[in-house]
């Protein structure tokens, strides 16, 4: 068996890295399940899944890119849409 040595500090940044990947693959699969048809989803949620920022966000929305619902202050996206958008601005490589 081979063993590696590698610094504290290149350990816990491999393991931050990990987890920030985790989180990623985790709002990537909630956009992805389709048992979740009529979910909403909050603005943190969708630069989460998208890795934007809030500014790139409502850019997007002001240009009529992301659909979206305002109640008073809080402001929802349906996934379906995000899903639809993804699909629609997908490229394929041949």
């Amino acid at each position: 068996m081979d063993c590696i040595v590698i610094e504290t500090s290149a350990y816990n940044d491999l393991q931050a890295h990990i987890q920030r990947l985790l989180e990623r693959i985790s709002a990537l699969h909630s956009l992805s399940e389709k048992s979740h048809a009529n979910r909403w989803l909050t603005i943190e949620e969708v630069c989460k899944a998208l890795s934007i920022t809030k500014l790139a966000l409502q850019y997007y929305r002001s240009c009529g890119i992301i659909p979206y619902t305002a109640l008073g202050n809080k402001v929802l996206f349906r996934e379906d849409d995000i899903r639809c958008l993804l699909e629609q601005n997908l490229i394929k490589h041949v």
